[in-house]
């Protein structure tokens, strides 16, 4: 199944859509394709609102969308004359303290692989170097957050990490990028708004690297399920905005 539009509010209300016309809580697979534009509908402030009020709400803490797409990219370190990797290495040790990043953040992954047994890599450093020196080898544009050595344990459940990989995919001749996000599970309730968020601003600061516009952001889910949010509670969302969306 594959849904598209124009924005993260459009393809979310549309993947939240999916799920409630769905026999159980579930997809799988799902893949989304939200285009760039420099346009948002009127009615994304009004959902982002929507959205934060049912988690602040939750009995259980989660991260509110702005505090999930920091995660993916700390979009309020980037500018200015330090690097967005400057900046993020001298906080980085109280982030690791706490203990919901115990096993890092996708940033943290992102810019700083492995260390279990040699010097951490900066995977989004690497690409950039590679790429504005005339390397335009696809495989080399990857990055890669799923670490055998810390992930693979036999427990029922893990939560971190969900999104296993990125690829950042140039077209040259239109000077454009798009990124491609593979997903192992998404919730689509409580994270996947926030991570389509962090995953755009990832894709602007690649872009602007490499000195091109982002474009396309792809996204493969494996499994795209509801979380903590019941289907009632999903249909009078989707019900909201049904006259704004066309699904």
């Amino acid at each position: 199944m594959i849904i598209t539009g124009n924005s993260i509010a459009e393809c979310w209300l549309k993947m939240l859509n999916k799920i409630v016309i769905c026999s159980g809580k579930e997809i799988s697979p799902l893949m989304i394709k939200i285009k760039i534009t420099d346009e948002h509908p009127e009615y994304e402030q009004e959902l982002e609102e929507d959205i934060n009020k049912f988690i602040g709400g939750l009995k259980s803490k989660q991260p509110k969308i702005n505090t999930t797409a920091g995660t993916i990219f700390p979009v309020s370190l980037s500018g200015g004359k330090a690097s967005v990797f400057e900046r993020y290495s001298r906080i980085k040790k109280p982030l690791l303290n706490d203990k919901r990043n115990k096993k890092g953040t996708y940033f943290h992954r992102l810019m700083a692989y492995g260390g279990t047994y040699k010097a951490p890599v900066n995977q989004l450093q690497h690409i950039i170097n590679t790429y504005n020196s005339g390397i335009h080898r696809r495989s080399a544009l990857i990055a890669t957050i799923f670490d055998p050595t810390l992930d693979h344990k036999a427990t029922p459940l893990l939560g971190f990490p969900c999104l296993q990989q990125v690829c950042f995919v140039p077209n040259p001749k239109n000077k454009e990028l798009s990124l491609n996000a593979i997903y192992a599970m998404q919730y689509v309730d409580v994270r996947a708004y926030g991570n389509y968020l962090g995953l755009v601003n990832l894709g602007v600061f690649m872009a602007k690297e490499m000195n091109l516009k982002f474009c396309q952001l792809n996204c493969m889910l494996s499994v795209a399920a509801l979380d903590k949010m019941t289907k009632a509670k999903a249909r009078s969302l989707v019900n909201k905005y049904s006259d704004r969306v066309e699904f």
